[in-house]
């Protein structure tokens, strides 16, 4: 389950879309969610990655493990295009769309963050080794 976790963070997207198209009124509440699924996000690249907990010593040894990281994070983008092309299809509104892409940001930003965080963990871990 650990090595699939980003994965958990699809469904929260899909709800995160149907909040946009309440309008004006759910504006907080949208604000809130999107916070709240990039801190969620965030959270589940470093369970998955081990950012925190690991003692990594190479670069290229957290590299490895972050493709398939990349990967997952890539089949989600891809099921967040394809959410945007059926939105572009049925003539869904421009908030809809606009919650896709808030989606794909978070997606693309959690996904940088972890790599900074997981690189700069390693490079901490192997000066200490020194």
């Amino acid at each position: 389950m650990k090595k699939y976790a980003v994965l958990l963070i699809f469904p929260l997207h899909l709800i995160l879309c149907q909040l946009f198209e309440y309008g004006p009124q759910a504006d907080y509440l949208y604000f809130g969610a999107v916070l709240t699924v990039l801190l969620i996000d965030f959270a589940l690249s470093a369970w998955e990655l081990d950012i925190f907990t690991s003692h990594r010593n190479s670069i290229r040894v957290f590299a490895k493990e972050y493709l398939p990281y990349l990967l997952q994070k890539g089949i989600i983008l891809a099921a967040d295009a394809g959410m945007f092309g059926i939105g572009l299809k049925l003539q869904y509104s421009l908030g809809f769309h606009a919650a896709v892409g808030m989606a794909a940001a978070s997606l693309l930003l959690s996904a940088l963050v972890a790599f900074v965080t997981g690189a700069a963990r390693t490079m901490m871990y192997h000066d200490e080794k020194r």
